[in-house]
């Protein structure tokens, strides 16, 4: 399993496209979720907000 640790804020909201170009989606919207750590469409990613 891969972590990708991520501040919150503009630096998140920054690379939500270089991920989607990458073809990985993070499943959870964070603005509407209060969890840290956010699976993606990869099985063995996920993000975590710091």
């Amino acid at each position: 399993m891969i972590t990708l640790a991520l501040s919150k804020g503009r630096i998140f909201e920054e690379t939500l496209p270089l991920l989607a170009a990458a073809g990985i989606e993070v499943l959870e919207d964070p603005e509407k979720s209060r969890k840290l750590i956010l699976p993606t469409n990869q099985p063995d990613l996920r993000v975590v907000l710091v």
